[in-house]
């Protein structure tokens, strides 16, 4: 696991609910920090979990699994998506 606010790694593949980075003091067991996270959306990715306001802060989810990526990246496609769409209404300074 790789706290997304840092990027301090962690061998340990359980996190407890109250863990923190011992780099940055941030919580672990977060939405920000599980691998259901959709940062793209800022929701979780399952059906199933109820939302969380606090998306850093500590949560008590049952289907909390740690991420292994240091920064949630944007699918390529979605990103030509963009800019296909910005070429589309002349929003790209052309």
């Amino acid at each position: 696991m790789i706290c997304r606010n840092c990027g301090c790694r962690y061998e340990s593949r359980t996190v407890g609910f109250k863990t923190t980075c011992e780099n940055c003091n941030e919580y672990l067991h977060s939405c920000f920090n599980c691998a259901l996270y959709n940062s793209n959306a800022d929701r979780c990715r399952s059906l199933t979990t109820e939302a969380v306001s606090d998306r850093k802060g500590n949560n008590y989810c049952e289907e909390f699994t740690p991420n292994n990526d240091t920064v949630p990246e944007m699918d390529s496609g979605a990103v030509k998506s963009a800019v296909d769409f910005k070429a589309l209404f002349r929003m790209d300074g052309k």
